[in-house]
Protein backbone atom coordinates (compact mmCIF):
# COMPACT_ATOMS: atom_id res chain seq x y z
CA UNK A 1 0.00 0.00 0.00
CA UNK A 2 0.89 3.70 -0.81
CA UNK A 3 -0.27 6.67 0.92
CA UNK A 4 -0.49 10.29 0.43
CA UNK A 5 -2.03 13.32 2.01
CA UNK A 6 -4.38 15.73 0.27
CA UNK A 7 -6.13 18.76 2.51
CA UNK A 8 -4.85 17.04 5.48
CA UNK A 9 -6.79 13.76 4.90
CA UNK A 10 -4.90 10.69 4.86
CA UNK A 11 -5.10 7.83 1.60
CA UNK A 12 -3.79 4.65 1.10
CA UNK A 13 -4.16 3.23 -1.93
CA UNK A 14 -2.11 0.01 -4.57
CA UNK A 15 -1.99 0.34 -7.81
CA UNK A 16 -0.93 3.56 -9.83
CA UNK A 17 -3.37 6.66 -10.07
CA UNK A 18 -3.05 10.55 -10.73
CA UNK A 19 -3.58 13.10 -8.34
CA UNK A 20 -6.90 14.35 -9.62
CA UNK A 21 -7.92 10.65 -9.53
CA UNK A 22 -6.98 9.99 -6.48
CA UNK A 23 -8.38 13.72 -4.51
CA UNK A 24 -12.09 12.71 -6.41
CA UNK A 25 -12.31 8.86 -5.55
CA UNK A 26 -11.67 10.10 -1.66
CA UNK A 27 -14.40 13.18 -2.23
CA UNK A 28 -11.94 16.41 -2.75
CA UNK A 29 -12.69 18.03 -5.94
CA UNK A 30 -9.98 19.81 -7.72
CA UNK A 31 -10.54 21.86 -10.22
CA UNK A 32 -10.16 21.83 -14.37
CA UNK A 33 -10.80 22.42 -17.51
CA UNK A 34 -8.54 20.86 -20.60
CA UNK A 35 -8.33 17.38 -19.24
CA UNK A 36 -10.79 14.42 -20.69
CA UNK A 37 -10.30 10.90 -19.46
CA UNK A 38 -8.67 8.99 -21.96
CA UNK A 39 -8.92 11.86 -24.71
CA UNK A 40 -7.10 14.97 -23.28
CA UNK A 41 -5.01 14.30 -20.56
CA UNK A 42 -2.33 17.22 -21.12
CA UNK A 43 -2.39 19.44 -18.53
CA UNK A 44 -2.13 22.54 -21.02
CA UNK A 45 -4.65 24.43 -18.86
CA UNK A 46 -2.76 24.53 -15.07
CA UNK A 47 -6.15 25.16 -13.74
CA UNK A 48 -5.71 22.06 -12.12
CA UNK A 49 -2.60 22.57 -10.65
CA UNK A 50 -1.89 21.55 -6.54
CA UNK A 51 0.89 22.18 -4.42
CA UNK A 52 3.78 19.26 -3.49
CA UNK A 53 5.71 19.51 -0.63
CA UNK A 54 9.05 19.78 -1.19
CA UNK A 55 8.54 20.92 -4.85
CA UNK A 56 9.26 24.39 -5.72
CA UNK A 57 7.01 24.33 -8.46
CA UNK A 58 3.24 24.14 -8.77
CA UNK A 59 2.03 20.20 -10.30
CA UNK A 60 -0.95 19.49 -12.54
CA UNK A 61 -2.70 17.09 -10.90
CA UNK A 62 -4.27 15.42 -14.02
CA UNK A 63 -1.04 14.14 -15.59
CA UNK A 64 0.93 13.71 -12.25
CA UNK A 65 1.53 9.84 -10.55
CA UNK A 66 0.97 10.48 -6.80
CA UNK A 67 3.99 8.57 -5.32
CA UNK A 68 4.07 7.11 -1.52
CA UNK A 69 4.40 10.36 1.15
CA UNK A 70 3.28 13.13 -1.27
CA UNK A 71 1.83 15.97 0.82
CA UNK A 72 -0.32 17.41 -1.58
CA UNK A 73 -2.36 20.82 -1.17
CA UNK A 74 -5.78 21.85 -3.51
CA UNK A 75 -6.48 25.05 -2.54
CA UNK A 76 -3.56 26.77 -1.15
CA UNK A 77 -3.80 30.77 -1.40
CA UNK A 78 -0.74 30.06 -3.75
CA UNK A 79 -2.62 27.56 -5.62
CA UNK A 80 -6.19 29.39 -5.65
CA UNK A 81 -4.10 32.91 -6.97
CA UNK A 82 -2.20 30.82 -9.77
CA UNK A 83 -5.58 29.08 -10.72
CA UNK A 84 -7.05 32.55 -10.80
CA UNK A 85 -4.36 34.40 -12.65
CA UNK A 86 -4.47 30.74 -15.75
CA UNK A 87 -8.40 31.76 -15.87
CA UNK A 88 -7.48 35.42 -15.83
CA UNK A 89 -5.44 35.36 -19.11
CA UNK A 90 -8.12 33.02 -20.88
CA UNK A 91 -9.98 36.03 -20.44
CA UNK A 92 -7.94 38.54 -21.67
CA UNK A 93 -8.68 36.60 -25.41
CA UNK A 94 -12.19 35.58 -24.66
CA UNK A 95 -15.31 36.97 -25.97
CA UNK A 96 -16.89 36.95 -22.10
CA UNK A 97 -20.57 38.02 -23.46
CA UNK A 98 -22.67 35.17 -21.30
CA UNK A 99 -26.03 36.55 -21.66
CA UNK A 100 -26.28 35.58 -25.67
CA UNK A 101 -23.91 32.49 -25.51
CA UNK A 102 -25.08 29.49 -26.64
CA UNK A 103 -23.46 27.66 -23.44
CA UNK A 104 -24.46 29.94 -20.52
CA UNK A 105 -26.25 27.42 -19.00
CA UNK A 106 -23.27 24.38 -18.82
CA UNK A 107 -20.22 26.57 -19.77
CA UNK A 108 -17.16 25.30 -17.84
CA UNK A 109 -15.23 28.21 -18.02
CA UNK A 110 -17.83 30.25 -16.82
CA UNK A 111 -17.82 28.64 -13.97
CA UNK A 112 -14.69 28.48 -12.76
CA UNK A 113 -14.63 32.16 -13.19
CA UNK A 114 -17.18 32.58 -10.86
CA UNK A 115 -15.50 30.29 -8.56
CA UNK A 116 -12.05 31.84 -8.39
CA UNK A 117 -13.32 35.17 -9.57
CA UNK A 118 -11.25 36.15 -12.62
CA UNK A 119 -11.05 39.17 -14.52
CA UNK A 120 -9.45 40.04 -17.77
CA UNK A 121 -6.91 42.71 -17.25
CA UNK A 122 -9.22 44.54 -19.95
CA UNK A 123 -12.10 43.63 -21.66
CA UNK A 124 -11.63 41.57 -24.69
CA UNK A 125 -13.74 43.55 -27.33
CA UNK A 126 -13.94 42.52 -31.17
CA UNK A 127 -15.68 45.17 -33.12
CA UNK A 128 -15.62 42.74 -36.52
CA UNK A 129 -15.52 38.95 -35.47
CA UNK A 130 -15.97 38.27 -39.40
CA UNK A 131 -12.26 36.89 -39.84
CA UNK A 132 -12.36 35.04 -36.27
CA UNK A 133 -15.68 32.95 -37.22
CA UNK A 134 -15.30 30.10 -39.55
CA UNK A 135 -19.15 28.72 -40.30
CA UNK A 136 -18.01 27.90 -43.82
CA UNK A 137 -19.36 24.09 -43.38
CA UNK A 138 -22.94 23.08 -43.42
CA UNK A 139 -22.60 21.13 -40.07
CA UNK A 140 -19.87 23.12 -37.50
CA UNK A 141 -19.18 26.37 -36.66
CA UNK A 142 -15.77 27.77 -34.84
CA UNK A 143 -15.82 31.29 -32.89
CA UNK A 144 -12.04 31.64 -32.37
CA UNK A 145 -12.84 34.64 -30.55
CA UNK A 146 -14.17 32.61 -27.33
CA UNK A 147 -11.62 29.47 -28.26
CA UNK A 148 -9.25 29.13 -24.72
CA UNK A 149 -7.16 26.67 -26.41
CA UNK A 150 -7.47 23.92 -24.07
CA UNK A 151 -6.47 20.90 -26.84
CA UNK A 152 -10.05 18.96 -26.20
CA UNK A 153 -11.56 19.47 -29.31
CA UNK A 154 -8.06 18.32 -30.87
CA UNK A 155 -7.33 15.21 -28.77
CA UNK A 156 -11.22 14.81 -29.27
CA UNK A 157 -10.65 14.47 -33.23
CA UNK A 158 -7.57 12.61 -33.29
CA UNK A 159 -9.14 9.75 -30.54
CA UNK A 160 -12.89 9.83 -31.50
CA UNK A 161 -12.03 9.73 -35.20
CA UNK A 162 -8.87 9.41 -36.41
CA UNK A 163 -8.99 11.96 -38.44
CA UNK A 164 -6.84 14.77 -36.98
CA UNK A 165 -8.52 17.37 -38.63
CA UNK A 166 -8.38 19.96 -35.90
CA UNK A 167 -5.19 20.81 -34.94
CA UNK A 168 -2.94 23.85 -33.20
CA UNK A 169 -2.11 25.85 -36.43
CA UNK A 170 -0.44 29.40 -37.22
CA UNK A 171 -2.04 32.33 -38.18
CA UNK A 172 -0.79 36.11 -38.41
CA UNK A 173 1.63 34.57 -35.68
CA UNK A 174 -0.56 33.67 -33.52
CA UNK A 175 -2.02 29.54 -32.37
CA UNK A 176 -5.16 28.74 -33.22
CA UNK A 177 -7.42 25.80 -34.05
CA UNK A 178 -8.08 24.71 -37.06
CA UNK A 179 -7.31 22.68 -40.10
CA UNK A 180 -4.52 21.95 -42.28
CA UNK A 181 -4.58 25.00 -44.70
CA UNK A 182 -7.25 26.64 -43.16
CA UNK A 183 -9.66 24.26 -45.64
CA UNK A 184 -13.50 23.95 -44.63
CA UNK A 185 -13.78 20.99 -42.92
CA UNK A 186 -16.40 19.82 -45.27
CA UNK A 187 -13.54 20.00 -47.69
CA UNK A 188 -11.42 17.59 -45.73
CA UNK A 189 -11.36 14.29 -44.60
CA UNK A 190 -13.66 15.55 -41.55
CA UNK A 191 -16.85 13.61 -40.81
CA UNK A 192 -18.71 16.42 -39.13
CA UNK A 193 -19.62 13.87 -36.76
CA UNK A 194 -19.57 17.35 -34.24
CA UNK A 195 -17.48 14.94 -31.52
CA UNK A 196 -15.58 17.90 -31.22
CA UNK A 197 -18.32 20.34 -29.71
CA UNK A 198 -19.32 17.37 -27.68
CA UNK A 199 -15.71 18.12 -26.22
CA UNK A 200 -15.74 21.97 -26.32
CA UNK A 201 -15.82 23.41 -22.78
CA UNK A 202 -16.92 26.97 -23.84
CA UNK A 203 -19.15 27.88 -27.36
CA UNK A 204 -15.75 28.07 -29.48
CA UNK A 205 -17.52 25.20 -31.50
CA UNK A 206 -20.73 24.63 -32.10
CA UNK A 207 -23.37 23.31 -34.65
CA UNK A 208 -24.66 25.37 -37.93
CA UNK A 209 -28.14 26.29 -36.26
CA UNK A 210 -31.17 25.62 -38.81
CA UNK A 211 -33.13 27.78 -35.79
CA UNK A 212 -34.01 31.36 -37.81
CA UNK A 213 -35.39 28.80 -40.96
CA UNK A 214 -37.48 26.54 -39.02
CA UNK A 215 -38.71 29.90 -37.10
CA UNK A 216 -39.67 31.50 -40.67
CA UNK A 217 -41.20 28.56 -41.93
CA UNK A 218 -43.48 28.26 -38.55
CA UNK A 219 -44.18 31.98 -39.47
CA UNK A 220 -45.14 31.47 -42.94
CA UNK A 221 -48.99 30.99 -43.38
CA UNK A 222 -48.17 29.05 -46.86
CA UNK A 223 -45.72 26.69 -45.26
CA UNK A 224 -47.17 23.15 -43.97
CA UNK A 225 -44.04 22.59 -40.99
CA UNK A 226 -43.69 18.96 -40.48
CA UNK A 227 -41.38 17.76 -37.39
CA UNK A 228 -39.58 14.77 -36.55
CA UNK A 229 -37.79 13.47 -34.02
CA UNK A 230 -35.07 10.98 -34.20
CA UNK A 231 -34.97 7.88 -31.91
CA UNK A 232 -32.08 9.02 -29.47
CA UNK A 233 -33.60 12.45 -29.48
CA UNK A 234 -36.23 11.75 -26.59
CA UNK A 235 -33.67 9.65 -24.63
CA UNK A 236 -31.61 12.71 -24.00
CA UNK A 237 -33.84 16.55 -24.45
CA UNK A 238 -34.91 15.79 -21.12
CA UNK A 239 -31.19 16.18 -19.44
CA UNK A 240 -31.67 19.84 -20.78
CA UNK A 241 -34.50 20.41 -18.93
CA UNK A 242 -32.99 19.27 -15.21
CA UNK A 243 -34.77 16.17 -15.54
CA UNK A 244 -31.73 13.47 -15.38
CA UNK A 245 -30.49 11.18 -17.46
CA UNK A 246 -32.08 7.78 -18.98
CA UNK A 247 -35.90 9.85 -18.79
CA UNK A 248 -37.94 9.11 -21.62
CA UNK A 249 -39.74 12.00 -22.64
CA UNK A 250 -41.29 11.12 -25.84
CA UNK A 251 -44.75 12.23 -25.44
CA UNK A 252 -43.60 16.25 -23.50
CA UNK A 253 -41.11 16.37 -27.09
CA UNK A 254 -44.63 15.80 -28.83
CA UNK A 255 -46.30 18.12 -27.00
CA UNK A 256 -44.14 20.72 -27.04
CA UNK A 257 -43.85 20.50 -30.85
CA UNK A 258 -46.97 21.36 -31.13
CA UNK A 259 -46.55 24.20 -28.47
CA UNK A 260 -44.35 25.61 -30.54
CA UNK A 261 -46.28 25.94 -33.88
CA UNK A 262 -45.67 22.75 -36.15
CA UNK A 263 -48.78 21.63 -37.92
CA UNK A 264 -47.86 17.53 -37.72
CA UNK A 265 -45.30 16.15 -35.51
CA UNK A 266 -44.14 12.90 -37.06
CA UNK A 267 -41.30 10.68 -36.32
CA UNK A 268 -38.19 9.70 -37.08
CA UNK A 269 -38.96 6.05 -35.79
CA UNK A 270 -41.28 5.56 -39.00
CA UNK A 271 -38.72 6.62 -41.26
CA UNK A 272 -36.23 4.12 -39.67
CA UNK A 273 -39.29 1.29 -40.65
CA UNK A 274 -38.87 2.80 -43.77
CA UNK A 275 -35.01 2.24 -43.93
CA UNK A 276 -35.56 -1.26 -42.67
CA UNK A 277 -38.16 -2.21 -44.82
CA UNK A 278 -35.79 -1.62 -47.93
CA UNK A 279 -32.72 -2.06 -46.30
CA UNK A 280 -33.73 -5.78 -44.98
CA UNK A 281 -35.13 -6.23 -49.07
CA UNK A 282 -32.00 -5.48 -50.22
CA UNK A 283 -30.15 -7.90 -47.57
CA UNK A 284 -32.40 -10.11 -48.55
CA UNK A 285 -31.90 -9.93 -52.43
CA UNK A 286 -27.94 -9.97 -52.08
CA UNK A 287 -28.22 -13.05 -50.18
CA UNK A 288 -30.53 -14.75 -52.55
CA UNK A 289 -27.67 -14.05 -55.84
CA UNK A 290 -25.14 -14.46 -53.05
CA UNK A 291 -23.24 -10.79 -52.76
CA UNK A 292 -21.88 -8.45 -53.50
CA UNK A 293 -20.75 -9.09 -49.65
CA UNK A 294 -20.01 -7.16 -47.13
CA UNK A 295 -23.10 -5.02 -46.91
CA UNK A 296 -22.55 -1.95 -44.97
CA UNK A 297 -25.46 0.10 -43.40
CA UNK A 298 -25.43 3.95 -44.55
CA UNK A 299 -27.50 5.55 -42.21
CA UNK A 300 -24.70 6.89 -40.27
CA UNK A 301 -23.76 10.18 -42.82
CA UNK A 302 -20.49 10.47 -40.68
CA UNK A 303 -19.89 7.07 -41.34
CA UNK A 304 -20.66 7.83 -45.31
CA UNK A 305 -18.01 10.53 -44.84
CA UNK A 306 -15.15 7.93 -43.37
CA UNK A 307 -16.16 5.59 -46.37
CA UNK A 308 -16.02 8.40 -48.90
CA UNK A 309 -12.95 9.63 -47.54
CA UNK A 310 -10.69 6.66 -46.88
CA UNK A 311 -12.06 3.33 -48.34
CA UNK A 312 -14.00 4.54 -51.92
CA UNK A 313 -13.68 1.01 -52.94
CA UNK A 314 -16.01 0.15 -50.55
CA UNK A 315 -19.04 2.77 -51.95
CA UNK A 316 -20.37 0.24 -54.08
CA UNK A 317 -20.78 -2.16 -50.72
CA UNK A 318 -22.92 0.36 -49.14
CA UNK A 319 -27.00 -0.18 -48.74
CA UNK A 320 -28.49 1.76 -51.35
CA UNK A 321 -31.80 2.55 -49.07
CA UNK A 322 -31.51 6.19 -47.57
CA UNK A 323 -31.24 6.61 -44.23
CA UNK A 324 -34.14 7.10 -41.63
CA UNK A 325 -33.47 10.83 -41.71
CA UNK A 326 -33.35 11.10 -45.51
CA UNK A 327 -35.64 8.59 -46.73
CA UNK A 328 -38.67 10.53 -44.37
CA UNK A 329 -38.22 13.29 -46.21
CA UNK A 330 -38.47 11.70 -49.88
CA UNK A 331 -42.23 10.55 -48.23
CA UNK A 332 -42.84 13.97 -47.11
CA UNK A 333 -42.53 15.32 -50.32
CA UNK A 334 -43.98 12.89 -52.25
CA UNK A 335 -46.49 10.13 -50.21
CA UNK A 336 -47.76 12.55 -47.82
CA UNK A 337 -48.99 15.36 -50.65
CA UNK A 338 -50.90 12.71 -51.60
CA UNK A 339 -52.98 12.34 -49.08
CA UNK A 340 -53.43 15.49 -48.06
CA UNK A 341 -53.65 17.74 -51.10
CA UNK A 342 -50.98 19.36 -50.26
CA UNK A 343 -48.69 21.17 -52.63
CA UNK A 344 -45.16 19.84 -52.04
CA UNK A 345 -43.70 23.22 -52.34
CA UNK A 346 -45.81 23.74 -49.29
CA UNK A 347 -44.14 21.27 -47.25
CA UNK A 348 -41.73 22.46 -44.83
CA UNK A 349 -39.89 19.42 -43.15
CA UNK A 350 -37.90 19.24 -40.06
CA UNK A 351 -35.75 16.95 -38.20
CA UNK A 352 -34.78 17.02 -34.86
CA UNK A 353 -31.56 15.03 -34.46
CA UNK A 354 -28.43 13.97 -32.62
CA UNK A 355 -26.30 14.62 -35.26
CA UNK A 356 -24.20 17.29 -36.65
CA UNK A 357 -23.71 15.11 -39.65
CA UNK A 358 -27.40 15.18 -40.59
CA UNK A 359 -27.09 18.54 -41.74
CA UNK A 360 -24.32 18.25 -43.53
CA UNK A 361 -26.24 14.92 -45.37
CA UNK A 362 -29.55 17.06 -45.43
CA UNK A 363 -27.35 19.66 -47.63
CA UNK A 364 -26.00 16.70 -50.40
CA UNK A 365 -26.92 18.45 -53.65
CA UNK A 366 -28.74 15.93 -54.72
CA UNK A 367 -31.00 15.00 -51.60
CA UNK A 368 -34.01 16.09 -53.39
CA UNK A 369 -36.68 15.49 -55.51
CA UNK A 370 -38.26 17.28 -58.18
CA UNK A 371 -36.43 20.45 -57.02
CA UNK A 372 -37.36 20.47 -53.68
CA UNK A 373 -35.07 19.37 -50.55
CA UNK A 374 -35.96 15.91 -49.04
CA UNK A 375 -35.10 18.15 -45.71
CA UNK A 376 -35.69 21.82 -45.28
CA UNK A 377 -34.10 22.18 -41.88
CA UNK A 378 -32.30 20.03 -39.31
CA UNK A 379 -32.48 21.19 -35.67
CA UNK A 380 -29.82 19.16 -32.96
CA UNK A 381 -31.40 18.34 -29.82
CA UNK A 382 -29.46 21.08 -28.28
CA UNK A 383 -31.57 23.46 -31.13
CA UNK A 384 -34.68 21.89 -30.28
CA UNK A 385 -34.28 22.89 -26.26
CA UNK A 386 -33.22 26.53 -27.30
CA UNK A 387 -36.60 26.55 -29.07
CA UNK A 388 -38.83 24.85 -26.10
CA UNK A 389 -36.41 27.42 -23.93
CA UNK A 390 -37.17 30.48 -25.78
CA UNK A 391 -41.02 29.83 -26.58
CA UNK A 392 -40.79 29.81 -21.90
CA UNK A 393 -42.61 26.29 -22.12
CA UNK A 394 -42.48 24.19 -19.10
CA UNK A 395 -41.67 21.58 -20.48
CA UNK A 396 -40.99 19.10 -17.36
CA UNK A 397 -44.43 19.38 -16.80
CA UNK A 398 -45.90 18.91 -20.05
CA UNK A 399 -48.57 16.41 -20.41
CA UNK A 400 -47.60 13.46 -22.82
CA UNK A 401 -49.25 13.11 -26.55
CA UNK A 402 -49.02 11.07 -29.43
CA UNK A 403 -47.69 11.64 -32.56
CA UNK A 404 -49.90 12.22 -35.74
CA UNK A 405 -50.84 9.02 -37.48
CA UNK A 406 -49.98 8.80 -41.10
CA UNK A 407 -46.24 8.93 -40.46
CA UNK A 408 -46.38 8.49 -36.47
CA UNK A 409 -46.39 5.03 -35.79
CA UNK A 410 -43.58 2.89 -35.13
CA UNK A 411 -41.93 -0.51 -34.25
CA UNK A 412 -39.71 -1.22 -31.24
CA UNK A 413 -37.17 -2.27 -34.32
CA UNK A 414 -36.86 1.56 -35.21
CA UNK A 415 -36.65 2.67 -31.80
CA UNK A 416 -33.59 0.71 -31.00
CA UNK A 417 -31.65 2.69 -34.11
CA UNK A 418 -30.45 5.34 -32.24
CA UNK A 419 -27.98 2.59 -30.28
CA UNK A 420 -24.92 1.27 -31.80
CA UNK A 421 -26.09 -2.53 -32.96
CA UNK A 422 -29.83 -1.46 -33.55
CA UNK A 423 -29.44 -1.36 -36.99
CA UNK A 424 -28.27 -4.33 -37.18
CA UNK A 425 -30.47 -6.24 -35.23
CA UNK A 426 -33.97 -4.45 -36.69
CA UNK A 427 -32.67 -5.22 -40.38
CA UNK A 428 -31.96 -9.22 -38.94
CA UNK A 429 -35.59 -9.09 -37.62
CA UNK A 430 -37.28 -8.37 -40.85
CA UNK A 431 -34.61 -10.39 -43.27
CA UNK A 432 -35.05 -13.51 -41.67
CA UNK A 433 -38.96 -13.37 -41.40
CA UNK A 434 -38.82 -12.02 -45.09
CA UNK A 435 -36.18 -14.83 -45.96
CA UNK A 436 -37.64 -17.99 -43.79
CA UNK A 437 -41.60 -16.62 -44.13
CA UNK A 438 -42.41 -16.23 -41.15
CA UNK A 439 -43.39 -14.50 -38.22
CA UNK A 440 -40.75 -15.12 -35.94
CA UNK A 441 -40.61 -14.49 -32.06
CA UNK A 442 -37.05 -14.75 -31.16
CA UNK A 443 -36.85 -11.25 -31.90
CA UNK A 444 -33.37 -9.79 -30.17
CA UNK A 445 -29.84 -10.32 -30.87
CA UNK A 446 -28.05 -9.68 -27.89
CA UNK A 447 -24.65 -10.21 -29.35
CA UNK A 448 -24.77 -6.99 -31.40
CA UNK A 449 -26.21 -5.26 -28.61
CA UNK A 450 -23.61 -3.24 -25.64
CA UNK A 451 -20.35 -0.87 -25.95
CA UNK A 452 -17.98 -3.33 -27.29
CA UNK A 453 -15.97 -1.61 -30.38
CA UNK A 454 -16.64 -4.59 -32.91
CA UNK A 455 -18.97 -7.07 -31.85
CA UNK A 456 -19.23 -9.83 -34.40
CA UNK A 457 -22.35 -12.86 -34.46
CA UNK A 458 -22.90 -15.64 -36.80
CA UNK A 459 -27.22 -15.54 -37.78
CA UNK A 460 -28.39 -18.72 -38.81
CA UNK A 461 -31.33 -18.02 -41.37
CA UNK A 462 -33.29 -20.58 -43.20
CA UNK A 463 -30.83 -23.42 -41.99
CA UNK A 464 -27.60 -20.98 -43.19
CA UNK A 465 -25.07 -19.44 -41.65
CA UNK A 466 -24.32 -15.29 -41.90
CA UNK A 467 -21.60 -13.60 -40.50
CA UNK A 468 -22.16 -9.78 -39.21
CA UNK A 469 -20.52 -7.36 -37.48
CA UNK A 470 -21.03 -3.71 -35.81
CA UNK A 471 -18.21 -1.52 -35.82
CA UNK A 472 -19.06 0.92 -33.18
CA UNK A 473 -17.32 4.14 -33.27
CA UNK A 474 -15.02 5.27 -36.26
CA UNK A 475 -11.77 4.75 -34.60
CA UNK A 476 -12.68 0.87 -34.52
CA UNK A 477 -13.42 1.15 -38.20
CA UNK A 478 -9.66 1.34 -39.28
CA UNK A 479 -9.07 -1.34 -36.81
CA UNK A 480 -11.07 -3.84 -38.22
CA UNK A 481 -9.90 -3.31 -41.55
CA UNK A 482 -6.93 -3.77 -40.59
CA UNK A 483 -7.85 -7.53 -39.21
CA UNK A 484 -6.63 -10.28 -40.55
CA UNK A 485 -10.05 -12.20 -39.55
CA UNK A 486 -11.52 -9.41 -41.73
CA UNK A 487 -9.38 -10.03 -45.14
CA UNK A 488 -9.70 -13.80 -44.44
CA UNK A 489 -13.38 -13.87 -43.28
CA UNK A 490 -16.79 -13.29 -45.23
CA UNK A 491 -19.00 -10.87 -43.72
CA UNK A 492 -22.39 -10.64 -45.21
CA UNK A 493 -23.82 -7.60 -43.07
CA UNK A 494 -21.80 -5.17 -41.22
CA UNK A 495 -23.20 -1.99 -39.21
CA UNK A 496 -20.88 1.05 -38.78
CA UNK A 497 -21.74 4.03 -36.37
CA UNK A 498 -19.09 7.00 -36.35
CA UNK A 499 -19.91 8.02 -32.75
CA UNK A 500 -19.12 5.59 -30.01
CA UNK A 501 -22.19 3.93 -28.56
CA UNK A 502 -24.16 5.55 -31.59
CA UNK A 503 -26.33 7.92 -32.21
CA UNK A 504 -27.07 8.64 -28.18
CA UNK A 505 -24.20 9.64 -28.32
CA UNK A 506 -23.91 12.33 -31.36
CA UNK A 507 -22.50 15.49 -31.45
CA UNK A 508 -25.94 17.46 -31.41
CA UNK A 509 -26.53 15.72 -28.12
CA UNK A 510 -26.07 17.88 -24.70
CA UNK A 511 -23.19 18.65 -23.01
CA UNK A 512 -22.15 17.09 -20.31
CA UNK A 513 -19.58 17.80 -18.09
CA UNK A 514 -16.13 15.28 -18.10
CA UNK A 515 -16.79 14.57 -14.40
CA UNK A 516 -20.28 13.75 -14.95
CA UNK A 517 -18.51 11.57 -17.67
CA UNK A 518 -16.49 10.02 -15.72
CA UNK A 519 -19.70 9.32 -12.84
CA UNK A 520 -22.22 7.90 -15.34
CA UNK A 521 -22.07 6.02 -18.57
CA UNK A 522 -24.43 8.31 -20.93
CA UNK A 523 -24.28 5.73 -23.72
CA UNK A 524 -25.81 3.01 -21.99
CA UNK A 525 -27.90 5.01 -19.79
CA UNK A 526 -29.40 6.80 -23.02
CA UNK A 527 -29.27 3.63 -25.06
CA UNK A 528 -31.60 2.07 -22.13
CA UNK A 529 -33.93 4.24 -23.39
CA UNK A 530 -34.32 2.62 -26.76
CA UNK A 531 -34.11 -0.80 -25.86
CA UNK A 532 -37.21 0.11 -22.99
CA UNK A 533 -39.59 0.99 -25.91
CA UNK A 534 -38.60 -2.15 -27.68
CA UNK A 535 -39.08 -4.42 -24.80
CA UNK A 536 -42.79 -2.90 -24.18
CA UNK A 537 -43.66 -2.44 -27.28
CA UNK A 538 -46.13 -5.51 -29.00
CA UNK A 539 -44.82 -4.45 -32.54
CA UNK A 540 -41.03 -5.23 -32.59
CA UNK A 541 -40.06 -5.58 -36.52
CA UNK A 542 -40.66 -2.69 -39.11
CA UNK A 543 -42.75 -4.63 -41.59
CA UNK A 544 -45.51 -4.87 -38.57
CA UNK A 545 -45.97 -1.25 -38.43
CA UNK A 546 -49.20 -0.74 -40.03
CA UNK A 547 -49.09 2.93 -41.08
CA UNK A 548 -45.97 2.10 -42.93
CA UNK A 549 -47.85 -0.97 -44.70
CA UNK A 550 -50.71 1.66 -45.53
CA UNK A 551 -48.10 3.89 -47.38
CA UNK A 552 -46.61 1.28 -49.30
CA UNK A 553 -49.97 -0.20 -50.65
CA UNK A 554 -50.98 3.18 -51.29
CA UNK A 555 -47.94 4.31 -52.88
CA UNK A 556 -44.49 3.10 -53.02
CA UNK A 557 -45.62 -0.28 -54.15
CA UNK A 558 -43.23 -3.20 -53.54
CA UNK A 559 -40.33 -2.57 -50.86
CA UNK A 560 -36.94 -2.32 -53.03
CA UNK A 561 -38.78 -1.66 -56.69
CA UNK A 562 -40.07 0.74 -58.85
CA UNK A 563 -41.45 3.98 -57.38
CA UNK A 564 -39.78 2.70 -54.41
CA UNK A 565 -36.62 2.12 -55.47
CA UNK A 566 -36.30 4.93 -57.27
CA UNK A 567 -37.69 7.32 -54.49
CA UNK A 568 -36.05 6.08 -51.30
CA UNK A 569 -32.74 4.45 -52.24
CA UNK A 570 -29.54 6.75 -53.31
CA UNK A 571 -25.86 5.34 -54.59
CA UNK A 572 -22.83 6.66 -52.98
CA UNK A 573 -20.38 6.60 -55.51
CA UNK A 574 -17.12 8.69 -55.86
CA UNK A 575 -19.03 10.88 -58.79
CA UNK A 576 -21.43 12.05 -55.68
CA UNK A 577 -18.62 12.19 -53.68
CA UNK A 578 -16.72 15.07 -56.20
CA UNK A 579 -20.65 16.44 -56.22
CA UNK A 580 -19.93 17.55 -52.93
CA UNK A 581 -16.62 18.97 -52.74
CA UNK A 582 -17.85 21.46 -55.87
CA UNK A 583 -20.45 22.41 -53.78
CA UNK A 584 -18.87 22.87 -50.43
CA UNK A 585 -15.90 24.91 -53.22
CA UNK A 586 -19.19 26.97 -54.11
Amino acid sequence: MKNVIIDGKNISFEENKTILQLAKENGIIIPRLCFMKDCNEMGNCGVCSVEIEGREQLTTSCNTIAEDGMVITTNSERVNNFVKEKLSAMLDKHEFKCGPCKRKENCELFKLVIKFKARASKPYVVADKTPFVDDRSRSLVLDRTKCILCGRCISACATKTGTCTLKFIEKDGEKIVGTEGNKCVDDTNCLVCGQCIIACPVDALSEKLHIDRVKEALNDPEKHVIVAMAPSVRASAGELFGMGFGVDVTGKLYTAFRQLGFDKIFDINFGADMTIMEEATELVERINSNGPFPMFTSCCPGWVRQAENYYPELLGNLSSAKSPQQIFGAATKTYYPSITGIDPKNVFTVTVMPCTSKKFEAGRPDMEINGLREIDAVLTTREIAKLIKEAKIDFAKLEDSEADPAMGEYSGAGAIFGATGGVMEAALRSAKDFIEKKDLKNVEYQAVRGLKGIKEATVEIAGNEYNVAVINGAMNTYEFFKSEQYKNKTYHFIEVMACEGGCVNGGGQPHVTPEKLEEIDIKTVRASVLYNQDKHFVKRKSHENEALLKMYEAYFGTPGKGLAHKLLHYKYTNKALSEVASDVEK
